[in-house]
């Protein structure tokens, strides 16, 4: 299948460290999936499903579970579990054009994947597949940046690169979704959690940070060896964590 230019985030080398994040507040999406009241046999259509953080809370009994996800790699590895190779179906495309006729699906969702995508393009190919009253949901999981050493990782990552932005990613997409004019109002929801985790996964994670490799270029090394060694001979951690989401209907054209 031809996934059309080379894609500007592209996590093959990426994949396996990207594995080690922290999975997504499992109340959170099961709630708010609660909310949306979906009928049987509905069609959840996940962008960018990656290494299948979001897929398998999206498994619920009643919902026809659509996996999109453009890399191999990240493919291969949610693949690799068990519990994603049933009841799911998994396709190579991109956000920009999604393999559903018009008005077919009654959820689709981005988890941490909607920020790397062109905005403009996104919405108008999700409003296309969305049936009138589907929803958009998209989410992501944020450090607990009050969090002690959370903090002493910003100040660190703040002495390499004082001007290091985190973009789209911890920025709402409300104002985005608003203007579009294909969907209602815009709903947010988050849920602090605590995720305790080996130090290992956690300083693993950290390399599949593509944010952080861009802006630090020659500099990450140092970062992550600056990380590593506030975690000492820590061999596990208690991580807090916050998952956000934010949803919105689909309006009759």
């Amino acid at each position: 299948m031809t996934l059309g230019p080379v894609m500007a985030w592209d996590y093959t080398r990426l994949a396996d460290a990207y594995d080690r994040r922290a999975d997504y507040h499992a109340g959170l999406v099961a709630r708010t999936i609660d909310a949306m009241d979906m009928a049987p046999g509905t069609l959840a259509l996940e962008v960018g499903a990656g290494t299948g953080k979001l897929t398998g809370l999206l498994c619920r009994p009643g919902l026809e579970v659509l996996a999109t996800e453009p890399n191999a790699r990240m493919r291969d590895i949610a693949l690799g579990k068990p519990a994603l190779r049933t009841g799911v179906r998994w396709v190579a495309c991109r956000g920009e054009a999604l393999p559903l006729r018009a008005a077919s699906a009654g959820l689709v969702a981005y988890g941490s994947s909607f920020n790397v995508l062109p905005v403009r393009a996104a919405l108008d190919e999700c409003a296309r597949v969305l049936a009138p009253g589907g929803y958009w949901m998209a989410l992501w999981n944020h450090r607990d940046l009050d969090d002690p050493l959370q903090r002493e990782v910003e100040a660190l990552i703040r002495r390499r690169l004082p001007a290091y932005d985190y973009g789209r990613r911890r920025a709402s997409p409300e104002p985005d979704v608003a203007a579009h004019g294909a969907f209602g109002t815009v709903r947010a929801d988050a849920q602090r959690f605590v995720i305790e985790m080996p130090a290992a996964d956690w300083l693993q994670a950290w390399q599949s940070h593509a944010t952080l490799e861009r802006q630090a270029g020659s500099s990450l090394p140092h970062i992550l060896e600056g990380i590593r060694a506030l975690v000492g001979d820590a061999r596990m951690l208690q991580v807090p964590y916050i998952t956000r989401v934010w949803t919105a209907r689909r309006v009759a054209a």
